[in-house]
């Protein structure tokens, strides 16, 4: 597009906005009909299998080696979870046992013979002594798994998914955004396999597991919502065996309600280690500042002494399910799987200048301008047409089933277009993050209204 028309655009951007008007859900017929979907080439594959297609990101093998490396470490199951009793470790206490027997009989001996050395005898005495508390102490873990395992079973759904696994658990209330939670933090692409289902509705009626890509034996858990009738608080921890699990996310839009919080005082009372994640801030801070005139550090300030004041939540984690790289999510990461934190960290061993920061695989690549990199996801329109954006291309799967693949257009100050007729710039894009709709502008008022896409995740 020639330069001169694009500063012409430009300078009536203003205009444009002001006299924009929106396409309604259900448009009557006018000028403004479905012509932007006029002239695709259909026939392109379905989303999942464009997604398939593409290329894979490059930080993934680093992301990858990092998880298995945790995995490693780990072990066969929690430190903190019921361990059972294994013919191996019931044959250590009998040897234990045996030991100790014959310590006694050898000391018995001794004293006879060392009637006069009390020194020797005193250092011989406090040696059986240890040997007799290290075999009561093993009783009593083995007592006291014996009994954890009664009470709290592992549950049939996790058995073949506990041992030699990271499985990580993220409990919350409908509504709170724990799917698109797990979808941010395993770093899928929107709906590419293994998306977990997003829904404004309670979609979690029971336990579902989502594994990393390449590393599938590091798991998170989309749980449901504890203090319902199906999953009453009394029995929550035992029914979704959250003493086998290394980590656990108790996630809210809010304040945490009273169930979530005796969730947490009882996972800390068996040592399982838990994350308050607050979500949603993004929103909050956007309101605050519509309604308030609040700055955002302020809006950021007044939630954390809520959380604070009111349930005691000493470290709450604030998060962004669409701003991923602000606030807490980074933090979040790192404690969830501190494998990664070393791959972070330029003081550990294994830290590596040149490698990719947690960051960077859901960063766009840097010749990407704002309003593209804002505009990554999928959007819907008022004819039932799909938008699935991936860097700089757009799938297209119209309401009929078919599909497309539209290429947009960027210019060198960062402008978006659509069809040579519709722009975006970075300062619309931002206002869709809150608004949750997105307007493109026409070149020509008298001839097109306003394209509105809405967030489909």
């Amino acid at each position: 597009m020639p330069s001169e028309l694009i500063d012409k655009l430009l300078r009536r951007k203003t205009d444009v906005e002001a006299a924009g008007e929106s396409w309604e859900s259900a448009p009557q017929d006018s000028s403004a009909d479905a012509s932007h979907l006029n002239g695709l080439k259909l026939g392109a594959p379905s989303a999942q299998e464009w997604l398939r297609g593409l290329e894979a990101e490059e930080e993934e093998d680093t992301l990858a080696e990092a998880l298995e490396e945790g995995l490693a470490e780990r072990g066969e199951l929690p430190a903190h979870a019921p361990a059972e009793i294994s013919p191996e470790d019931k044959a250590h206490l009998q040897q234990l046992s045996e030991q100790l027997q014959k310590m006694k009989e050898e000391f018995d001996r001794e004293r006879a013979q060392l009637s006069g050395q009390r020194e020797e005898l005193s250092k011989r005495e406090a040696e059986v002594m240890a040997r007799e508390n290290a075999l009561e102490e093993e009783r009593e873990r083995q007592r006291l798994a014996e009994l954890a395992r009664k009470e709290y079973p592992i549950p049939g759904w996790l058995q073949q998914n506990c041992s030699g696994t990271v499985n990580v658990g993220v409990v919350g209330n409908s509504g709170v955004g724990k799917s698109l939670l797990i979808n941010r933090l395993r770093r899928i692409r929107p709906h590419a396999d293994g998306w977990a289902p997003v829904g404004v509705k309670e979609t979690t009626m029971e336990p579902t597991m989502y594994a990393f890509r390449n590393v599938p034996k590091v798991r998170l858990w989309d749980l449901p919502g504890a203090g319902t009738e199906a999953f009453p608080s009394a029995t929550y921890i035992q029914t979704m065996g959250l003493r086998y699990f290394d980590k656990v996310v108790i996630a809210t839009a809010g304040r945490f309600t009273s169930t979530e919080v005796a969730l947490r005082a009882e996972l800390a009372q068996h040592d399982v280690p838990y994350y308050m994640v607050r979500t949603k801030v993004d929103i909050d801070i956007y309101n605050n500042m519509q309604d308030n005139s609040l700055p955002e550090k302020d809006t950021l300030a007044q939630i954390s002494e809520d959380l604070r004041n009111t349930h005691d939540v000493s470290t709450p984690y604030l998060v962004s399910l669409r701003d991923i790289e602000s606030y807490d999510m980074p933090k979040l990461v790192q404690e969830l799987f501190p494998s990664l934190k070393r791959i972070l960290d330029p003081n550990a061993p294994t830290f590596c200048p040149s490698a990719p920061a947690w960051n960077e695989p859901w960063a766009l690549p840097p010749m990407l301008g704002a309003a593209l990199q804002g505009l990554q996801g999928r959007w819907y329109d008022a004819y039932g047409a799909y938008y699935l954006i991936q860097n700089s291309e757009a799938h297209v799967t119209l309401k009929e089933g078919q599909n497309a693949i539209v290429p947009l257009q960027e210019t060198v100050d960062g402008t978006v277009w659509w069809c040579a007729r519709w722009f975006l710039t970075a300062d619309i894009v931002a206002k869709s993050r809150w608004q949750k709709e997105l307007r493109w502008m026409p070149t020509d008022v008298t001839k097109d209204r306003p394209l509105i896409w809405w967030w489909a995740d």
